[in-house]
């Protein structure tokens, strides 16, 4: 992957900007994911839980809106609950997997993004978003290209 660029098909292009969270997940993916990327699909909630935290950064500043951060947290967590409690056995709710030598598709899910994303609030309101944002910084600094 490149942590350059990123490709957006046509349909994503959207004029009435009703996709721009998912151009901003795609965005974000160029740090979170490409130019710091998990070691083993284990650890696939590293990629997404990030990538959703920051694309929810990225959309509060596109709405010019903090409380959309919230709302759309709220949405995800919905969504989490209703994955986990209807569609998933209990062994693939973990945060961190065990997927040996499986198939990493057979385990994709909203859990990675939504449980990853969770953690990663609750670290962020444990210790302030200033510090959280500057920790954010200093990871993608000290494991890019890793």
């Amino acid at each position: 992957e490149n942590p350059c660029l990123t490709f957006v098909t046509p349909t994503l292009l959207a004029g009435d900007r009703s996709l721009a969270d998912v151009v901003a997940h795609e965005i974000a993916h160029s740090w979170t994911g490409n130019l710091v990327t998990n070691a083993t699909w284990d650890h696939f909630w590293l990629n997404e839980g990030w990538t959703t935290w920051l694309q929810r950064k990225i959309m509060v500043q596109i709405k010019k809106n903090r409380k959309f951060f919230d709302f759309d947290a709220i949405e995800g967590r919905k969504s989490l609950t209703d994955t986990i409690m209807n569609e998933m056995k209990p062994e693939d709710t973990s945060l961190v997997l065990n997927i040996g030598d499986a198939d990493p598709d057979d385990s994709y899910s909203t859990v990675a993004y939504e449980k990853g994303f969770t953690f990663l609030l609750y670290l962020e309101r444990l210790v302030g978003t200033p510090e959280f944002e500057s920790f954010f910084k200093a990871y993608i600094a000290t494991f890019s290209g890793e």
